[in-house]
């Protein structure tokens, strides 16, 4: 029987996939730090449905000996690429300088994580490398949102504890772009260090490396960390309609507006606008919103 860790009778088992690699499925069951070595069951191929790192399980011994997946549990959420599921927190990570922050990319992987069902949290690393007043211009623009936004370099730990006090317990992946310190804050985050750092490539300001597999790892808090790069490559023109967007701008007053279709843009009576005027929202946040809902109706136009 393939075990590990653990012993498995003929009752089912409660937990949780913490890897998988080359068709295995590492579960932690239930009160347990061990893992058990599984498969899937067929009906999942023939129903079209795979595991994904993060479901909840149960397992179950085969006619074969061998251990294998039985149910999977509703998701709270998936994601396609990578394949994870059962997430709760972002924690959007951009550097102050050495890559200079794209806000617009930033912005999108907010929208992106409101979509999904998913708390995002902002995190500007490097702050070391970048001058005082750009640091203070873009904690301005966040100061705006009901977004958590947290500034450090390598070595403030009181920002430290205060992202932990954000994911204690719970499921959190890292977002961003390259070569901005992602790796550097699950080593500080997990309980060892469980992800490689790259060096920075000069010539291209990109990180030359990247995670090889989905995993749950263990965070010093309690609760999970994944590392999921291809989260950044989202592309929110063909899974967002342009009436839908300014929803995911939490600080536009929506419902105030003279029009109940209200886009925000030219429309008399617009509540949103007197919002930018009074300086009540960000002039950045506001232009990344007109950028993209052009964005998406000329998408639209395209078809």
């Amino acid at each position: 029987m393939n075990k590990i860790g653990l012993c498995m009778k003929q009752n089912r088992i409660s937990g949780r996939i913490i890897k998988g690699i080359g068709g295995f499925y590492y579960v932690r069951p239930d009160g347990s730090t061990s893992l058990l070595e599984c498969k899937a069951r067929g009906v999942f191929r023939h129903q079209k449905i795979k595991p994904m790192v993060g479901d909840f399980v149960e397992v179950v011994e085969n006619d074969s000996d061998e251990l294998a997946i039985d149910k999977i549990k509703p998701r709270k959420n998936e994601f396609v690429r990578p394949p994870v599921s059962n997430v709760d927190v972002a924690l959007i990570v951009f550097a102050g300088e050495n890559p200079s922050p794209n806000l617009l990319l930033l912005d999108k992987l907010l929208i992106a994580s409101e979509m999904k069902v998913v708390e995002p949290v902002i995190c500007i690393t490097k702050t070391d490398l970048v001058e005082a007043d750009e640091l203070q211009r873009i904690m301005d623009i966040y100061a705006k949102t009901p977004y958590k936004c947290f500034a450090f370099d390598q070595t403030d730990n009181i920002a430290l504890q205060k992202i932990e006090s954000e994911i204690a317990g719970k499921t959190a992946f890292l977002a961003g772009p390259s070569g901005v310190g992602k790796s550097t804050l699950a080593n500080r985050l997990c309980e060892a260090g469980a992800m490689e750092t790259g060096e920075l490539s000069q010539k291209l300001n990109r990180g030359k490396h990247t995670t090889r597999h989905v995993e749950l790892l263990d965070l010093k808090v309690g609760g999970y960390l994944l590392d999921t790069p291809g989260f950044s490559s989202l592309k929110l023109d063909s899974e967002i309609e342009k009436e839908d967007l300014r929803f995911y701008f939490p600080e536009f007053e929506e419902g105030s507006c003279r029009f109940a279709s209200c886009l925000h843009q030219s429309e008399p009576g617009c509540v949103v606008k007197q919002q930018l005027e009074k300086g009540e929202i960000s002039q950045v946040r506001y232009e990344h919103y007109s950028y993209l809902l052009d964005e998406i109706k000329n998408k639209r136009s395209d078809y």
